[in-house]
């Protein structure tokens, strides 16, 4: 939190966990031994310094990742994507020193036990806790009373705002347009001051100098003129403020690993026990419905604008004439390519790209580098997504944003979304993506383009 009064909500959180984790250590305990009684004290010391080692790495682990790091703002996908992420780096540190043990010393039923029991536990705890913050910080009592200044745009649109989100924890008690300081505000309390004042640095200092008289946290609204900047963060070097335009969760190393692990995971898991026979299936009915190859490949622009060929399912004709993008009702379209197209099935090769690391299994749809030379002079932030792995699907795609990209307006809406995934990655959002895409992918919702 940025307010020093909700720095409580952190150890507030601290605290439920830590619960939570020795009451399943308690439980596991008692579900595997009985009586809590281990005959063999060798053994029983053993799982002493496992109980220490699940305390201490839990505490290491959220301070390392800023696990119970609230803002009002902050969304429940990002909450529960925090207890996934120390839950995720806590097994790998567990792993990693029962390998350097050498050995093994604990049994596989209180492991299993008290997993089961944890993770649960800690998502729908947490759930109900930030169910319960926002209902605090809905209440006038709980919030904090903010006097705004200013009618520019940054003003304007932050009491829009926060008129629409109670939960935010923020009361506009007082919006000053043009104005000093009204010699009544002494008589009334209020926690901080907004001030949107873009071109009057007089009153701007005039209202700072007020702010700190009165013991009241000053906070500035800048116009930064540049778009998609809702993730915008401030650090200094020396005195120099430096502006970053957007928080990217996968710039950190342990999401880059987790990310990759579940990418690796997934696609491997696909290619041994679904692609086997799926495709052999689809290779066969390609096969006996058109003439050529069952797999094409296509110059697709990737991370950091490097090239990659892209697999997919042929389903058109010619597979020469596929450098063109299709379009709606396109005649090269095979009858059965249409059935592919129109579930994605065509798509599903590009887990091999996956597998090689070309690709992630969710992330912004790769487009053919014609297409990528022709929007990045158009629309002004097309570039920033190939700051990550392009995806077999994506935030976009789960939205109905796909197909052909001839309207301009429709590729700002995508390339919105793929912003809005690069600065809110986690990995429940992918859980969330792979989820409604199977489901378009059954129900056939996906355009045959």
């Amino acid at each position: 939190m940025q307010n020093r009064k909700y720095r409580w909500i952190k150890y507030l959180q601290a605290a439920i966990d830590m619960l939570l984790i020795n009451g399943a250590f308690v439980i596991a305990s008692v579900l595997r031994f009985s009586d809590l009684r281990i005959e063999n004290e060798q053994y029983y010391n053993y799982y002493v310094q496992l109980w220490v080692f699940m305390n201490l790495s839990w505490v290491l682990v959220t301070q390392v990742l800023k696990s119970y790091a609230l803002k009002p703002t902050t969304e429940i996908r990002n909450s529960l994507s925090k207890v996934f992420n120390a839950i995720a780096v806590q097994l790998f540190i567990f792993f990693l020193m029962i390998v350097s043990l050498k050995g093994y010393y604990y049994s596989r039923l209180f492991l299993i036990y008290f997993y089961s029991i944890l993770i649960p536990a800690l998502f729908v705890f947490r759930g109900l806790f930030f169910n319960w913050w926002r209902n605090y910080l809905k209440r006038d009592a709980n919030a904090r009373k903010i006097i705004l200044l200013g009618d520019s745009e940054q003003s304007r649109s932050l009491h829009e705002t926060l008129s629409q989100h109670p939960e935010y924890g923020l009361r506009v008690v007082l919006w000053i347009k043009e104005e000093k300081p009204p010699k009544d505000l002494n008589t009334m309390e209020f926690d901080e001051v907004y001030c949107g004042y873009q071109n009057n640095s007089k009153l701007v200092q005039t209202w700072y100098q007020f702010a700190e008289s009165h013991l009241l946290r000053f906070r500035f609204l800048p116009d930064l003129g540049l778009p998609l900047m809702t993730q915008a963060d401030v650090d200094f070097l020396g005195e120099a403020p430096i502006v970053y335009p957007r928080q990217e969760p996968l710039s950190y190393s342990h999401n880059q690993i987790l990310k990759r692990l579940f990418d690796i995971l997934f696609s491997s898991l696909f290619l041994i026990f679904i692609a086997p026979w799926l495709f052999t299936i689809i290779g066969l009915l390609i096969k006996l419905t058109s003439k050529g190859p069952v797999f094409y490949k296509q110059k697709r622009s990737g991370l950091n604008n490097k090239t990659f060929y892209c697999l997919k399912f042929r389903s058109m004709v010619d597979n020469h004439s596929e450098d063109l993008q299709a379009t709606e009702n396109d005649r090269r379209i095979t009858p059965f390519g249409g059935f592919l197209r129109k579930h994605n099935l065509d798509e599903l090769p590009q887990f091999i790209n996956v597998l090689q690391g070309q690709m992630s299994v969710v992330g912004p749809r790769p487009h053919m580098v014609e297409h990528t030379a022709l929007y990045r002079e158009l629309i002004d932030v097309f570039m920033v997504r190939h700051l990550i792995l392009p995806g077999l699907t994506g935030l976009a795609q789960s939205r109905g944003l796909r197909g052909e990209t001839t309207d301009p307006e429709k590729m700002r809406q995508r390339v919105k979304a793929d912003v809005y995934y690069l600065e809110n990655w986690s990995i429940l959002l992918d859980l969330k993506i792979i989820s409604v895409t199977a489901l378009n992918m059954i129900l056939g919702k996906f355009k045959g383009v």
